[in-house]
């Protein structure tokens, strides 16, 4: 499989999904698409990939007076999805997909950020199942539900766009995951993750020697500190990732 990465930032890269992607032995090219757009470049042709993935950043998807290329990459997303690509939104990336297929990306009223609760919708619930030891918790005493942890950071977030049907929430952020099935063969085509599943512990060491990286303290804001404090979260979601992406290409 030939996937093609669309980053956003230099500092926002794939992380695990380079592993993920060698270990299954698929093919990977990525366009800093900031930098074609500067240089009047064309975004690779449609046929030069199978899976396209939208990588995170730190702009808005609706920010397209100071970020041109956001235009552009919306139509890019929308051609994909007609000339039947399987496409993989993460964070910005999921953002823009709800943006380029009818729904609408906007300021949320809070941010996330650190490892937070995420809960699979029933329609979820088979793309996100519990690792041993993950959790459950008594909404009420006939609803259980059930949530693992993943990294966030964001203050935006979006609408549904039509035919996409809600794989996962929390009760900071309604929508953190989406999925859309192909009109031709009814197969998954297009999943957007609000959250970030591709972060490693390195990616995450590097983001945080910034002293001032973290947002203003809040319930849904972990230090820095706190956020490094239990290391297996990253293998969690590594795992959980690579299981994701096997079922969304097989």
């Amino acid at each position: 499989m030939k996937i093609l990465f669309i980053q956003h930032d230099p500092l926002d890269g794939p992380g695990a999904l380079l592993d993920w992607a060698s270990e299954r032995r698929h093919s990977v090219a990525t366009c800093l698409i900031s930098e074609v757009s500067s240089k009047g470049q064309p975004l690779p042709a449609l046929h030069s990939f199978d899976l396209l993935i939208s990588l995170g950043g730190p702009m808005g998807a609706y920010e397209e007076e100071q970020h041109p290329w956001l235009i552009a990459e919306k139509a890019y997303l929308r051609k994909s999805v007609a000339a039947h690509k399987k496409i993989l939104g993460l964070c910005l990336g999921a953002q823009l997909l709800a943006d380029a297929l009818g729904g609408k990306a906007f300021r949320h009223s809070l941010k996330e950020f650190g490892w937070q609760r995420i809960e699979p919708t029933e329609q979820g619930k088979e793309w996100f199942p519990l690792h041993e030891g993950e959790c459950s918790f008594l909404a009420s005493e006939t609803h259980k539900k059930t949530f693992f942890k993943a990294f966030q950071w964001h203050g935006d977030t979006y609408s549904l766009p039509p035919g996409a049907v809600q794989i996962a929430r929390n009760s900071a952020c309604e929508q953190q995951a989406f999925l859309i099935r192909s009109e031709v063969d009814h197969k998954p085509q297009v999943i957007g993750l609000q959250f970030h599943l591709e972060w490693t512990e390195q990616m995450m060491r590097d983001a945080l020697a910034d002293p001032d990286v973290a947002p203003p303290a809040s319930p849904t804001v972990q230090t820095p500190e706190e956020i490094m404090s239990d290391l297996t979260l990253f293998t969690s979601s590594r795992e959980r990732f690579f299981a994701l992406m096997d079922r969304f290409v097989g």
